[in-house]
């Protein structure tokens, strides 16, 4: 391998770390500060669960306009001012004597995972990988199923010795040390896109591609939207409400919490396996087969009193269930260029936040109706095959210029 080579493998290794100090912490912690917050002021779990839902909100409404400075003025200072905004939240976290004050904090940790997660940390790997890019992508991006182990445990562990206060210490220190040097070190000002794996050989200042104006008018985009609204609605959904699904039929609390930690494990391998596949078949092939497993993989949870059904229900569903994070940007890749990649990323995942919003709650009313899961896994299944379709109905950027008669156009410098 050589040296231009081990350096952009590099640059990915150092996302994989950010993506786990930040989007793990962020998405996946919130939970085991749940007891000791209501021991000490007694709020409600509905109060602490607004938390998690304005952090994803958040983090979702801020893709647009992040996608727009993208574009513009590259990833290095929107990825570093993103991570030193999520440091400062956590704390400012571990200070907070109100829940208005909690709340602010886990605004700007939104904030935050919004500028150093997907959208930024995708955005980097397209712009400098041609071939293998959706392996890249898929390591860059099992950071944030990693960290959601490992940064959970720790954060847990820290709790257990000093308090929640030095949890959200704990959880800041890495961000400093760690994350931001990091981000200086690999993001330049003006990087260039690659021919090979992981190497920068020589410049290319111009890349083809469609301006928003024109992709808004696809099929491709419109199909992107859907798919994402679809994921954003059963994806969320189901891996919240497995543990309380598992526990009602019988299972241990212990082993219900097991079995979705080891999907959080298997998730950031199935990142992995899919983005290597997705190299071979196309990121639309790719991501249509995730969404049939992901629906089979949740078809399993019908299964799941039998204890023969969990370790399929980790296999298909946790190999699943994070591939489409890392294949979605390699969708849109292939339909619409490099050339506003940042701006069309950012509106195509405003309908992955409606999902979220949507799914999880109204799976919980579903059950408050009917004190049954059934309903609500029926819908994923629905989603998953409507997502399935609109993935095989993407096309790639030839074919969308082609029907919108538009000729193949150079885009501006890359930045990242």
């Amino acid at each position: 391998m050589s040296r231009e080579e081990k350096r952009g493998w590099m640059m990915v290794a150092g996302l994989f770390v950010v993506n786990m100090l930040i989007v793990g912490s962020g998405y996946f912690t919130a939970g085991v500060f749940f007891t000791p917050l209501l021991k000490q002021f007694g709020w409600s779990r509905a109060v602490l669960s607004t938390l998690t839902s304005i952090l994803l909100v958040n983090s979702g409404l801020s893709a647009a306009p992040f996608g727009w400075l993208l574009d513009r003025i590259g990833a290095r200072v929107l990825m570093v001012g993103g991570a030193a905004l999520t440091g400062i939240a956590f704390l400012a976290a571990s200070r907070i004597t109100t829940f208005t004050e909690l709340f602010a904090c886990y605004f700007a940790i939104g904030i935050g995972v919004g500028a150093c997660g997907l959208l930024s940390t995708s955005f980097v790997v397209a712009n400098h990988f041609t071939r293998r890019r959706g392996l890249a992508m898929g390591v860059a991006l099992a950071g944030t199923s990693t960290g959601g182990m490992v940064m959970t445990l720790i954060a847990n562990h820290a709790i257990a010795i000093g308090g929640w206060r030095t949890g959200y210490i704990v959880l800041a220190i890495p961000v400093f040390v760690l994350a931001v040097p990091i981000l200086l070190l690999i993001l330049r000002p003006a990087p260039v896109l690659v021919e090979i794996p992981g190497a920068i050989p020589r410049a290319r200042p111009v890349l083809e591609g469609m301006e928003v104006r024109d992709a808004v008018r696809t099929r491709s985009f419109w199909m992107i939207s859907i798919a994402y609204f679809c994921f954003g609605y059963f994806a969320p959904g189901a891996t919240l409400h497995l543990v309380p699904y598992l526990i009602g039929l019988g299972y241990p609390a212990a082993i219900a919490a097991l079995t979705l930690s080891l999907v959080l494990g298997t998730s950031a391998l199935g990142k992995l396996f899919m983005g290597f596949m997705a190299d071979r078949m196309t990121g639309r092939r790719a991501l249509a087969i995730d969404f049939f497993a992901l629906g089979c993989g949740i078809g399993l949870f019908f299964f799941a009193r039998h204890g023969a059904a969990i370790p399929l229900i980790v296999l298909v569903f946790g190999l699943s269930l994070g591939a489409p994070m890392a294949l979605f940007p390699m969708v849109t890749v292939e339909s619409f260029g490099l050339r506003r990649f940042g701006s069309i990323v950012g509106l195509t995942n405003l309908t992955y936040t409606v999902g979220t919003a949507l799914g999880p709650t109204l799976s919980g009313r579903i059950f408050d109706k009917s004190a049954s899961y059934v309903g609500a896994f029926e819908i994923f299944i629905a989603l998953a095959a409507v997502a399935t379709i609109a993935a095989l109905l993407c096309r790639g950027l030839e074919a969308e210029q082609a029907t919108l008669d538009l000729p193949i156009a150079p885009a501006d410098t890359v930045k990242a």
